[in-house]
């Protein structure tokens, strides 16, 4: 598992680790790089396409879904009354409910660690990843993210090479917190002052399978007034 904390909250250059000078406007690239990064996430042939209309049209699944569940490319709703693409209020899913482990609420913080953890034991056959490794046939990357004492949050690669997200109840989208698409989740901007989550902490990029049929579960309880950026309720 890999574990980052980057003191620094600035914005910065998204091809490498080592480019330290700032990114364009709507651009994850600085000067240097702009035309050309050297350092690439290749894909497998098994990302999503980006189409975040198949999750921002209906309220209900902007409700009912979160960033674990848009990770794994998700688009179930329960069958219950109250829930219909109009409107869907109920918890999201949460790793590690479908394998046995406690409500978030019954633990103090969100380490990486407990997450991987948890991700383990619901999908057995996710694989440990690297930004510029390959996974496997049938294997998509997506990457995990914390902020110890408020939430988690996970990105996914797509088809074009990019990366999207889904923040808790709000839409779709590919850019990160400063309004930059996202080449590398690790490296994007990930402090919302608005809302008061940093995501400070990388945890891991990872693969995850696309071809088995997921057993997610939900957990925590909704409220109207849950922040709406948030994953882990």
């Amino acid at each position: 598992m890999v574990r980052h904390t980057r003191k620094k909250t600035g914005t910065r250059c998204q091809c490498s680790p080592l480019c330290n000078n700032p990114p364009l406007n709507n651009s994850p690239f600085c000067a240097t790089h702009i035309k050309f990064c050297p350092r690439r996430s290749p894909l497998s042939g098994y990302e999503p396409n980006f189409k975040p209309e198949l999750y921002n049209k209906h309220l209900g699944l902007k409700e009912a879904l979160n960033c674990f569940a848009y990770a794994f490319d998700y688009r179930g709703l329960p069958k219950i009354a109250n829930c219909t693409n109009e409107s869907c209020p109920i918890p999201f899913p949460q790793p590690g409910r479908a394998s046995g482990y406690p409500k978030w609420s019954k633990v103090k913080g969100k380490r990486c660690p407990d997450l991987i953890g948890r991700l383990l034991g619901d999908v057995p056959d996710i694989k440990m990843a690297t930004f510029e490794k390959r996974c496997p046939k049938k294997y998509s990357k997506i990457a995990l993210v914390v902020d110890e004492d408020e939430d988690y949050h996970f990105y996914r690669q797509d088809s074009n090479g990019y990366w999207s997200h889904k923040p808790g109840a709000t839409d779709v989208t590919h850019i990160d917190a400063t309004g930059r698409p996202i080449y590398d989740p690790q490296l994007a901007s990930k402090l919302y002052p608005g809302s008061g989550l940093h995501y400070n902490q990388f945890c891991s990029y990872l693969c995850a399978p696309k071809t088995r049929k997921l057993r997610l579960k939900r957990g925590g309880k909704y409220t109207k007034k849950r922040n709406m950026d948030k994953s882990s309720y």
